[in-house]
């Protein structure tokens, strides 16, 4: 989603439509935030693996019965 989210509106108008990539792209390369967003990057992989793997295992309790 970041493609079309990224071509038809840039985030805006104001931070209406600004998905969490959006915000990750701009910290590094518009303010030049690498260290932050390099923090950003690893926090929103944790989340999202840690979320992914809750999902997988009920997923797999569901299937065995």
């Amino acid at each position: 989603m970041f493609d079309m989210v990224n071509l038809l509106t840039g985030g805006g108008p104001g931070n209406e439509t600004l998905l969490t990539s959006i915000d990750l792209k701009r910290e590094a390369f518009e303010k030049w935030r690498t260290g932050y967003s390099s923090a950003y990057a690893i926090i929103l992989f944790v989340t999202v693996f840690g979320l992914v793997s809750i999902y997988v295992k009920a997923l797999n309790r569901v299937t065995e019965r």
